[in-house]
């Protein structure tokens, strides 16, 4: 029954969010179509400038609405999803959904999961749209007769002097830490929606403003564990610093501790307001 859930979530969330995706297709193109302008053509390849033009300007304008539609859509699936959850689980829509013959405990884990997974998603989109961006600004300022192989021929011998560089000042390799990084793009967008659920949850423990009150709610969790967060990173940085013989060491400490403790306190708060959520719409369900 799970299954058939999240079917129906997607499904019902899919044109949405595809069309974010798609909307962050075009504007990645058009950002590389900006890069051809040519104030960046010559920035460092010595071709020829003649000044400010209508195209330079287009490009930064381009560049500037780039920017502002990365964060339109980064925030924008965590803003549909927050206001879906709401209105199929505490509105009148609600009756339909907690009618059917499936657990609470059903109901939120389809709802996380898709929430979660397109969250993902949209990190993937915006990754690739950031790195098909920097590769074109690269690519518009090489040199005249530079090409993409001269500069792999060029970066790759440097590559293994970083990685070492790298090990010395994190106490890891560039690819260790870039795979701490994917698993905590993997498991923090889960974790934001549950939050986001259980402050919007919280919301509904109150008799009047809930909306008002979900978003108060969330503003005090995120207050709370960041205040948490900090002393706890606080606490453990000084609690290490006497094992730590020089910089390098005190560096790579703290960046550890930083990675694993954000990570530990995310889903310590995710698994917390998951019974909040899963309380309220057992308990203390009242939709308006």
């Amino acid at each position: 029954m799970l299954g058939k859930l999240w079917k129906h979530e997607w499904k019902s969330t899919w044109r949405v969010c595809c069309m974010m995706l798609l909307g962050l297709a075009l504007i990645t193109l058009f950002g590389w179509i900006s890069f051809q302008a040519p104030l960046w053509q010559s920035a460092v390849s010595g071709r020829s400038y003649n000044g400010p033009s209508v195209w330079d300007l287009l490009s930064f304008g381009t560049l500037f609405m780039y920017i502002i539609m990365l964060v339109g859509i980064n925030y924008g699936v965590f803003i549909y999803m927050g206001v879906r959850f709401y209105k199929t689980m505490y509105t009148d829509e609600g009756y339909l959904t907690h009618t059917l013959p499936v657990s609470k405990h059903q109901i939120l884990v389809s709802k996380i999961l898709n929430s979660g997974l397109w969250s993902v998603l949209m990190e993937v989109g915006i990754f690739l749209s950031v790195m098909a961006l920097m590769f074109s600004m690269i690519g518009a300022m090489l040199p005249e007769g530079y090409t993409w192989a001269d500069v792999w021929r060029e970066i790759g011998p440097e590559m293994d002097f970083v990685d070492e560089m790298f090990l010395e000042i994190f106490g890891m390799r560039v690819s260790g830490y870039f795979g701490r990084m994917i698993v905590m793009g993997l498991i923090s967008p889960f974790c934001s929606m549950i939050i986001l659920f259980g402050a919007i949850s919280i919301g509904q423990l109150f008799t009047k403003h809930r909306v008002l009150m979900a978003i108060v709610s969330y503003v005090g969790i995120m207050i709370v564990t960041s205040t948490v967060t900090s002393i706890v990173q606080s606490a453990f940085s000084l609690g290490q610093m006497a094992s730590f013989v020089d910089d390098n060491q005190l560096v790579g400490g703290y960046v550890n501790t930083t990675i694993l403790l954000s990570l530990g306190i995310s889903i310590t708060e995710a698994v917390i307001l998951y019974f909040v959520c899963h309380y309220v719409t057992s308990k203390k369900l009242n939709m308006e």
